[in-house]
C-alpha cells in the first residue's frame, strides 16, 4: 500500500497553512514556496475545500486557509474529501470479485482495512 501525491501533497499544504495562522494563502504562493505542481495542487484544494477541511475568500486579498475546527478533522476526512477512502483492495470494493466463493484472504483483507480505517479516524490533522 501506498499513500498518493494526493494525500502528500494535502498534508503538506494543510501543514504549510497551519503555520500561516489564518492568512490567506494562494495556490501560486504555496506551489512555489513548497515546490508543488500549481495545477495538482490547486485540484487538491478545490477537494480540501469540498471536504470542509480549508474555505476559500475570493479578491486582490483572497486565497485559502484552514477552517477554524481543522484541527478536531481526522486523517480519514482528509481521505474521504479526496476521494481517497477506497477499498484497500479490489475485490472489498464496489465491482466484488469473481473469486470471492473460493477466496481464502476475503476475511484477512476486511480485517486489515478496518484496522486501516480506524487508525485514520483515530488520527487528527492537528497532530500533523
Amino acid at each position: 500500500m501506498a499513500i498518493s501525491k494526493k494525500v502528500e501533497y494535502s498534508i503538506v499544504f494543510i501543514s504549510y497553512l497551519s503555520h500561516n495562522k489564518g492568512k490567506n494563502i494562494t495556490i501560486s504562493q504555496a506551489a512555489k514556496i513548497l515546490k508543488l505542481p500549481y495545477s495538482f495542487l490547486g485540484q487538491v484544494a478545490v477537494n480540501l475545500k469540498s471536504g470542509g477541511i480549508i474555505e476559500a475568500s475570493e479578491g486582490k486579498s483572497g486565497g485559502y486557509r484552514l477552517i477554524k475546527s481543522w484541527k478536531k478533522k481526522t486523517l480519514f476526512d482528509l481521505f474521504e474529501a479526496l476521494g481517497e477512502n477506497k477499498a484497500i483492495v479490489t475485490c472489498l470494493g464496489d465491482k466484488g470479485c469473481l473469486r470471492v466463493k473460493n477466496c481464502k484472504m476475503k476475511k484477512i483483507w476486511e480485517k486489515i482495512e478496518k484496522s486501516w480505517f480506524l487508525e485514520l479516524k483515530k488520527i487528527k490533522l492537528g497532530e500533523i
